[in-house]
């Protein structure tokens, strides 16, 4: 590795990319480290680019990227994945054929929402791991298949690159055994590993490093990552005890398209009167459910909030019930609560929907102040991620009460370059 390392963080959602270019200074030695050190060289990472495509596939594409001398924000409509990431590399120079101004690249970090029973930590890709990737696509069928389309596309480009998938469901393989099972005939675990494997695990490793960094250590922490795709985190002395997601991300909250936890039997008796194919139900199930199901309308969050109409008010009345159940039964897991953290898109963007849910935890000692929360949510509307980490900035506490509440920005491309330069490290 060279004196100046430089890595990609890729980030393919269901209808979306985040893109990082990132670098540090030093060679192998710098990121190889004892393990007391490992959380501070998070602060030594620094992003040079960051970029944004969103609505893939809809007539409400965008396209955002900010570097050290250029920012654009514009309306551009994208196909497919492929279509948007070439995009990208060609506006950022970044085709191995080009060598104009083109950077060399030494790691590329890949998100795979959906690691399995066989991927629980960091994985340098090679061509024999295809396959078994390709077998995980049906866990996950909002997220996979362009998690592995993105992965093809880059490591075409940059074929001479070390390739390393980071997996969501890996910060969950703490979670024991009691609460990861399903109350199914245990041959069902035993032969086909049908277990709770959980997901965000990401951008939970990143919180817990974050506040780990800022000298925050609760030993009961509840994360609520809420975006298009919700899920809740208990945490119990810097480990997943339990989480809301499941065998697929399908369970547990309600989201923008999905229907999170219902009536197991539901899907079946939707089959029969509907005389709909498993793939049908399915797809009411993953992509026309939740947010977007109740309203009729929309599943974007703020687009509902400023509607009046009574299926818009209904949608978000469910949306935050259900966080507010589930931040119950984790309080009860943890036997109590240290502090309570919002964040992803909506988490850290709403101080409406943080005041909703709050107000029904007075219980717990948690209450908000009204001022911070709002100015937390015009904080972070706003927030540039461009540069090094910087803690202060990434943490904003908003509570009234004896328990600390926190709205904090997750940096999930930041903490795939963290794993991914010290899985290589250690090679």
């Amino acid at each position: 590795m060279a004196d100046l390392t430089r890595l990609i963080s890729i980030n393919c959602g269901s209808s979306s990319i985040k893109f990082s270019i990132l670098e540090f200074s030093g060679g192998k030695d710098a990121i190889h480290l004892k393990k007391h050190e490992i959380k501070q060289k998070l602060l030594n990472l620094k992003r040079i680019l960051t970029c944004k495509i969103e609505e893939i596939g809809t007539e409400y594409g965008s396209f955002f990227v900010e570097g050290k001398n250029q920012r654009e924000n514009a309306s551009i409509n994208f196909d497919n994945h492929e279509t948007a990431i070439n995009y990208i590399l060609e506006k950022n120079n970044l085709f191995q054929n080009n060598e104009n101004n083109r950077l060399s690249i030494d790691i590329v970090a890949h998100r795979y929402v959906h690691g399995g029973k066989d991927f629980k930590k960091p994985l340098i890709i090679s061509d024999k791991h295809i396959k078994k990737l390709k077998m995980l696509n049906g866990l996950a069928p909002l997220h996979n298949p362009s998690n592995l389309k993105g992965l093809e596309i880059m490591r075409h480009v940059f074929p001479k690159s070390k390739h390393i998938c980071i997996f969501d469901t890996a910060f969950h393989r703490t979670i024991p055994l009691h609460a990861r099972l399903y109350p199914l005939p245990i041959y069902f675990y035993d032969k086909y590993d049908m277990q709770k494997f959980g997901f965000h695990g990401i951008s939970y490793a990143f919180i817990n490093n974050l506040l780990s960094l800022d000298r925050k250590n609760f030993k009961k922490l509840i994360i609520c990552h809420i975006g298009n795709g919700a899920s809740i985190c208990a945490i119990k002395a810097g480990k997943s005890i339990d989480t809301s997601m499941g065998y697929t991300p399908l369970e547990g909250l309600m989201m923008g398209t999905r229907c999170g936890s219902i009536d197991p039997e539901i899907p079946f008796i939707l089959k029969e009167k509907l005389k709909a194919t498993d793939d049908v139900i399915l797809d009411i199930l993953n992509r026309k459910s939740g947010l977007l199901g109740i309203s009729k309308r929309t599943y974007d969050f703020k687009e509902l909030s400023e509607r009046d109409d009574k299926y818009s008010k209904l949608a978000l009345k469910m949306f935050s019930y259900r966080i507010i159940k589930f931040i119950g039964q984790y309080a009860a897991s943890l036997d109590g609560i240290d502090a309570l953290v919002f964040t992803g898109g909506i988490g850290e963007n709403s101080g409406t929907l943080r005041k909703e849910v709050c107000k029904n935890l007075s219980y717990a000692g948690i209450k908000i102040n009204n001022k911070k929360n709002t100015e937390a949510a015009e904080y972070f509307q706003k927030f540039n991620p461009y540069g090094k980490l910087n803690i202060r900035n990434s943490i904003k506490s908003i509570e009234s009460g004896k328990i600390p509440v926190f709205a904090i920005h997750t940096d999930e491309e930041l903490q795939m370059a963290f794993e991914a330069a010290l899985t290589v490290a250690d090679v």
